[in-house]
């Protein structure tokens, strides 16, 4: 059997270098293959597998979507490198998104919001109706703050959520300024949610 780790939303978060979950929790020797998107903690498009392994050229030529996509630009890929050597010689930044990211987390459970397990990057509010996710969602974006509506079938056990993507770039200010928009909403949250916006 082998190992394929994907660090879509690990890559640039965890571990001491920011590698991800396999360096977090010590496994790196471990994988056969890595997996991951340069979407998320990079900002520009495309993905990966990497690896050593002997077996990857069987993963590449037997793999439709790899063999029948055209190469990344070359404006692509200076700002994924870009990216990359940021997060290598910059672990703060790592830092300071953790810290954001409990920040905000916490101001939100205080508020009442039921959210996941744990701070994270992404911090997904969950609500049990689509029509209140969407005055909610349409509530924030008046007042400045744009986060992610996902609702049924996109999202798990049939719930809504508002995810809020936390990055290093934030201010704690700006951060703050996301958990006052939580409150207020609250507080003007009408009794028959609007339809759209």
């Amino acid at each position: 059997a082998y190992l394929l780790v994907d660090e879509a939303h690990s890559l640039g978060v965890l571990g001491d270098h920011g590698r991800g979950l396999a360096e977090e929790v010590g496994v790196e020797s471990d994988v056969d293959f890595t997996v991951g998107t340069f979407s998320k903690s990079l900002g520009a498009i495309g993905g990966y597998c990497a690896s050593n392994h002997p077996e990857l050229d069987l993963i590449r030529y037997a793999n439709r979507p790899y063999v029948f996509t055209a190469s990344p630009s070359p404006s692509i890929v200076a700002s994924t490198r870009k990216a990359l050597a940021l997060l290598r010689s910059h672990p703060e930044l790592r830092h300071r998104l953790w810290e954001h990211s409990r920040r905000l987390y916490s101001r939100l459970a205080a508020l009442g919001f039921s959210l996941g397990p744990e701070p994270s990057p992404i911090i997904a509010v969950r609500l049990a109706d689509r029509e209140q996710t969407l005055a909610m969602w349409c509530m924030l974006l008046e007042r400045g703050v744009y986060v992610n509506w996902v609702v049924p079938p996109a999202s798990p056990d049939g719930s809504s959520l508002l995810r809020c993507s936390i990055s290093a770039g934030h201010t704690p200010e700006q951060i703050d300024a996301i958990g006052d928009a939580f409150e207020n909403m609250l507080k003007k949250l009408p009794a028959k949610p609007l339809k759209n916006c």
